[in-house]
């Protein structure tokens, strides 16, 4: 299972990221409400979990699979 928070953020990579944009770090923290460090850390545990990945321009991408 997937926290709240990370099910947000991959949500928020997913959507922008069929626009072709990743999201900075300020408008993840003003879309969830955390604060820096606790979105660092979820952007990083979605990275291990292949959940975001990086793109031929070096850009965070939500991964196109499925989430239980």
């Amino acid at each position: 299972m997937y926290s709240d928070l990370e099910r947000k953020i991959f949500r928020i990579y997913f959507n922008t990221s069929i626009h072709g944009k990743s999201p900075t770090l300020k408008e993840l923290m003003r879309w969830t409400g955390k604060t820096e460090a606790e979105v660092r850390s979820v952007v990083i545990l979605l990275i291990k979990k292949n959940l975001i990945l990086r793109d031929k321009e070096n850009n965070l991408i939500a991964n196109r699979i499925k989430v239980k």
